[in-house]
């Protein structure tokens, strides 16, 4: 992860593709890994919708080597560092897509993560078509998480700790 991190803070001097600095980027690391606890470690298929500067997706993917992971990130400067980011991490198991999930020729995966893109109707629907019945949505949520999942129909599950991590099953997309 450290050279992770060194990647972005260099990056961003130049670019700006995120606000944090290199003690809130390991907190961020931190925050994003904790989730692992609460998800089964046997996925094959992920996708990270508005991956951003790469958390959670890409601390995902190299957490997770044997996931293969598509991040979805349509802004051209956050693509490029992503691109960057997979080659000189030699990330064989990542996949950048410089789209918007709308545009996307869908395909089932068995996971689908996301942070900070909206609400958790709203990404369902964005993504209804990457779900399938085994699918499992892991969701970084703030204080309205309880709210968000309350008329979804679905399992859910939620793990509180410095944010709210909410898991879906059974997704009726």
């Amino acid at each position: 992860m450290n050279e992770y991190i060194e990647l972005l803070l260099k990056w961003n001097k130049t670019h700006s593709v995120t606000n944090y600095n290199k003690n809130e980027l390991l907190e961020q690391i931190d925050i994003t890994l904790k989730a692992l606890e609460f998800i089964d470690k046997d996925i094959k298929t992920a996708i990270d919708i508005g991956t951003g500067a790469g958390i959670p997706g890409m601390i995902l993917a190299i957490a997770m080597p044997n996931t293969k992971w598509y991040l979805i990130e349509p802004l051209q400067k956050r693509y490029s560092f992503l691109n960057y980011a997979k080659i000189k991490l030699n990330l064989k198991n990542v996949e950048i897509i410089p789209q918007r999930i709308e545009k996307i020729e869908p395909f089932k995966v068995d996971l689908i993560t996301s942070r900070a893109v909206k609400d958790t109707k709203f990404l369902i629907n964005l993504s209804k078509e990457f779900i399938d019945e085994n699918t499992i949505m892991l969701l970084y949520k703030g204080e309205k998480a309880k709210e968000e999942i309350k008329n979804i129909n679905a399992t859910k599950e939620i793990y509180q700790d410095k944010l709210n991590y909410v898991i879906l099953k059974d997704i009726n997309a």
